[in-house]
């Protein structure tokens, strides 16, 4: 009898996975910014913007040129703290040009060269803390020859990124509620999904059992799991905004996630940035991995969405939101 109960229990929460990716959030929209307040004079502005965006930020630049002639050999250097990793950029081959600088920031040069009259470029990076407790500032420069010959130059006010630390409480949540709270439209969601690359062969109990260590030693409250299922439900509230936080941890197909749901996006990422960070230390002193290199985010380069599984070195994989082929672990 008992037996019989845990399986219709265990069908009951099924129900309540929240793991069913909002696809359209992660596709790129290339909506231009507003040209209002813009602090430059003449007819070239450029214009950025940095905001939160599902796991990660985005900083989005803008160059337009509202003049009736063309400008010519347009370079661009976007500068960010050296406390942020570049994770994807559009279009992406811009993130091949990102380059360490001596002085502990990480600049990307772009070379846009002519950009017609009445025209406009724009360029999107997304970006995610690799620590929190950090501030630091993101900023832009233009140079351009314009219709006189003569060459100009523009740089963007400085954007100032600040990552605080976050501490959780324990907090209880009926699982009756949970699916209510995961689906409230005033709530905001992310996912972070990563793979471990290591020799040994891929032990999914061992990898949740850690999961589960971190949720606790974090002071998430645990509100219900399936232990067949390597999936688990926590609870908590963020200290200084008094805000409820809920997070789903589960291992599949290879990958580590974390779905995350809170009313600020800004929380979130900094919910999500600490659980990883947490977990990589934990596999470090468990000596599963050697260094945090060994542990590869999973999003699409193209589209953002997270990927069906963590391949094998070298493999080839399609991402099933836009069909990119990419190579994660090369």
């Amino acid at each position: 009898m008992n037996s019989e109960r845990k399986q219709s229990n265990d069908a009951n929460l099924k129900g309540l996975v929240v793991f069913n990716e909002e696809k359209s959030s992660k596709v790129i929209e290339q909506e231009s910014i507003s040209l209002e307040h813009v602090d430059q004079e003449d007819k070239i502005k450029i214009i950025h913007e940095f905001k939160p965006f599902g796991s990660s930020y985005r900083y989005t630049l803008l160059i337009a040129n509202q003049s009736k002639a063309p400008i010519l050999e347009a370079k661009l250097k976007i500068r960010f703290p050296e406390f942020v990793d570049l994770i994807r950029c559009h279009p992406p081959e811009c993130g091949k040009q990102l380059e360490q600088m001596e002085d502990g920031v990480k600049q990307i040069k772009i070379q846009a060269n002519k950009i017609e009259a009445n025209s406009q470029i724009q360029y999107s990076f997304f970006l995610i803390p690799l620590y929190l407790d950090a501030e630091g500032e993101i900023r832009s420069f233009l140079t351009f020859v314009n219709s006189q010959d003569y060459v100009r130059a523009l740089d963007s006010k400085p954007i100032l990124a600040i990552f605080n630390p976050i501490t959780l409480e324990r907090k209880i949540l009926p699982t009756s509620q949970i699916k209510a709270f995961s689906e409230n439209p005033q709530n905001k969601r992310a996912i972070r999904s990563i793979g471990i690359a290591n020799n040994e062969k891929f032990d999914q109990d061992l990898f949740f059992r850690l999961l589960q260590k971190v949720m606790e030693d974090q002071n998430y409250q645990l509100i219900t799991k399936i232990e067949k299922s390597r999936i688990a439900w926590y609870f908590g509230m963020d200290l200084v905004s008094g805000l409820d936080v809920l997070v789903v941890a589960q291992i599949t197909k290879n990958k580590i996630e974390w779905f995350a749901v809170c009313n600020n996006p800004h929380i979130i990422i900094s919910v999500l940035t600490k659980l990883v960070n947490e977990y990589i230390v934990l596999l470090i002193f468990r000596k599963l991995i050697e260094s945090p290199t060994q542990v590869f985010n999973l999003e699409c380069k193209n589209c953002g969405a997270v990927l069906p599984y963590f391949p094998k070195r070298g493999e080839s994989i399609s991402c099933d939101n836009c069909n990119t082929p990419q190579i994660v672990w090369a």
